[in-house]
């Protein structure tokens, strides 16, 4: 109902009609109705009544948090992230203009809201849609120069050529190193003692032979004990050649393993053996084709989609991972809502004593943490040592391979989700029941209509309605259910033929996860790839959930 009238001190109230949006964004927005509304949001703030302390205070916090967020910028994009470092700066500088300008005032209210969506939706969705293009994996983690770099920094250890003597002196938990050369006995020292952990570099200093410190000397079994730290220590003579160790007590002269050649190539100096960056499979490939670790990654366009569309190793599993998907959705809502409507109607049956108590009762698996509920399932159905084989084998002789067999697993998920899903649809439904007027029932009473006459004909089409909403937030809820496939079956059995492997039981986004996380290669980009379906068919549920909410309230408003 519209309402128009004048508050207590006489002031005109702008209508606020929920059926009229316009009207109620105008009331909110519009500045001269601001004075009369003291509830609206202001368009632009009344800066004359600020102090200037309090404008330049407020115009210093915003500097601050603005140059924070900058200087994260800077260490992001130091650290090869560019895409990150953008986001950073795009927020920094929306943060910085809609904090001081006065045009901007009314995004202050808006922008957290805004920013966060941007930062866990928009973002992610963008990030994974963009490694979906490329190679990305545990193989290609870096990009072409750091790969480069990687291959330009190795070194390696001459055979036969000048080695250094270690000798360790303490000085508490520190050490002073010493080195000895081999052929004209000189000594070259640490100039003060190190801890000998996280080092990176140590310059020695060049000392006369008859250099006698005033601290012990360690015994060789500390050389033993500092094994792996000595192996991460550089050291480095006052002529800059650089020193790394060698046997147990010595160290010996470093040189570069690869040089630079034509072009892209790098040329090995040990054996001369020449590579190249190919860029389409994302590694340094020798001539015959050999690929030497780290790969990099490289743009490979719609290459992963068309292996999941494509390659019959992938294909066939992820056709069937998405019929057993849609399966396992469908087959959870439904069955969920017949056995939460039944019992619900059952409880609601006035000649049954006790009622609230059978209600109580039926809520409680929803009362449990699902984790635990899934767990003890899964040991109950332990076909070795679960008490359902101990039963069924004692009655009558059988012992199922529930973890085994695909299709008793599958049972077993199924079994197990209605256990833990019932309550939900069971307290929907009970509440839609008492919010039915029971004339209607009295009425087909008179009329000489059963008990199951009245629930296919008033209980059911009352309650499918506005639950048809509901049903389909579950079934993508149930699309997704990540954790009690992993929690329960780890999605096994492994699908037979399946290259990367697959479970029986995985649904898309647990076949995602098991690309990303298990196994020797872990293709973040095909992951991306699955997850990317995954996106587009939960919007299309999503979609469809909108659109059937919108038909709900427009017949409502008729």
């Amino acid at each position: 109902m519209t309402q128009t009238g004048h508050s207590a001190d006489g002031l005109n109230q702008s209508p606020l009609t929920p059926s009229k949006p316009a009207k109620l964004f105008k009331a909110i927005f519009n500045r001269g109705n601001f004075m009369a509304n003291p509830n609206a949001i202001p368009m632009v703030p009344q800066s004359a009544t600020q102090s200037p302390l309090k404008r330049w205070l407020q115009r210093g916090i915003v500097g601050a948090i603005t140059l924070f967020f900058l200087y994260i910028v800077l260490v992001m994009y130091s650290q090869n992230e560019p895409i990150f470092a953008l986001v950073t700066l795009l927020f920094a500088t929306g943060f910085a203009f809609i904090f001081t300008s006065e045009r901007a005032y009314v995004w202050r209210y808006v922008f957290p809201g805004l920013a966060g969506m941007m930062l866990f939706i928009v973002f992610p969705i963008i990030y994974t849609l963009g490694i979906s293009f490329t190679n990305y994996s545990n193989l290609h983690l870096i990009d072409y120069s750091q790969a480069r770099t990687y291959f330009l920094n190795q070194t390696y250890i001459a055979e036969g050529g000048d080695s250094y003597d270690l000798s360790l002196y303490e000085q508490g938990s520190d050490y002073r190193i010493a080195l000895t050369a081999g052929s004209d006995n000189q000594l070259y020292v640490s100039q003060d003692a190190v801890p000998l952990i996280n080092t990176e570099q140590i310059t020695l200093q060049m000392e006369a032979a008859e250099f006698a410190p005033e601290l012990s000397e360690a015994p060789r079994t500390a050389a033993i004990k500092l094994r792996g730290a000595l192996d991460n220590v550089r050291l480095e003579l006052p002529d800059g050649t650089a020193l790394f160790k060698s046997r147990l007590t010595q160290f010996a002269p470093s040189y570069p393993l690869w040089e630079p050649g034509e072009g892209d190539t790098l040329v090995n100096q040990q054996d001369g053996t020449v590579i190249s960056p190919n860029y389409e499979t994302g590694y340094f490939e020798t001539r015959d084709g050999t690929a030497l670790n780290p790969g990099f990654t490289v743009g490979v366009g719609f290459d992963n989609f068309t292996r999941v569309l494509t390659d019959r190793g992938m294909f066939d599993p992820f056709l069937q991972i998405f019929t057993w998907t849609m399966s396992f959705s469908s087959f959870t809502v439904i069955i969920c809502f017949v056995l939460g409507l039944t019992l619900a109607s059952l409880v609601q049956w006035e000649p049954i004593k006790g009622r609230t108590l059978y209600q109580v009762l039926l809520i409680l698996p929803y009362a449990l943490p699902s984790f635990i509920s899934i767990m003890i399932f899964r040991a109950l159905f332990n076909q070795n040592f679960g008490e359902i084989n101990f039963i069924l084998d004692s009655l009558f002789g059988i012992s199922p391979d529930w973890n085994s067999n695909p299709n008793l697993t599958r049972g077993m998920i199924l079994f197990v989700n209605c256990w833990l899903g019932y309550p939900y649809m069971f307290i929907l439904c009970l509440g839609m029941l008492q919010s039915i007027p029971k004339d209607l029932y009295e009425a087909s009473g008179i009329e000489g209509s059963g008990m199951f006459n009245n629930f296919f004909r008033i209980t059911l089409p009352l309650i499918l309605k506005p639950m048809l909403p509901l049903l389909i937030a579950a079934f993508a809820f149930n699309f997704n259910n990540f954790v009690l496939i992993e929690l329960l079956t780890k999605g096994g059995p492994i699908m037979i033929g399946s290259n990367p492997p697959a479970g029986e039981t995985d649904l898309l986004v647990n076949y995602a996860y098991r690309l990303a996380f298990r196994g020797d290669s872990q293709d973040f980009a095909l992951a991306s790839t699955i997850s990317t379906f995954i996106f587009i068919m939960v919007g299309i549920i999503a979609y469809l959930y909108l659109k059937v909410t919108k038909v709900e309230v427009g017949r409502k408003r008729s």
